[in-house]
């Protein structure tokens, strides 16, 4: 599981980068190519236990809370 989406916030383009390491699902999100955020994460067993119980995927959820971080000025700006 890897992938990625990209979103504009206040005139810059940020990419929301998911990836499996190790056992866990991950999400970090990047600008100009460098990572600018925690690593957002959910081990696999709670994911799949999770979504076989409410058909809704936590990676989703890590992803909306990494971009409303964004929007709220909450990221690495060095």
């Amino acid at each position: 599981m890897s992938g990625y989406e990209t979103f504009t916030h206040d005139g810059k383009d940020f990419e929301i980068r998911t990836a499996q390491i190790g056992d866990r699902y991950c999400v970090k999100v990047f600008l100009n190519n460098k990572q600018v955020s925690p690593v957002y994460s959910v081990d696999i067993e709670t994911h799949t236990d999770y979504f076989s119980r409410h058909q809704e995927s936590l990676i989703n959820d890590l992803k909306s809370i990494a971009k409303s971080d964004i929007e709220k000025g909450m990221y690495y700006k060095a």
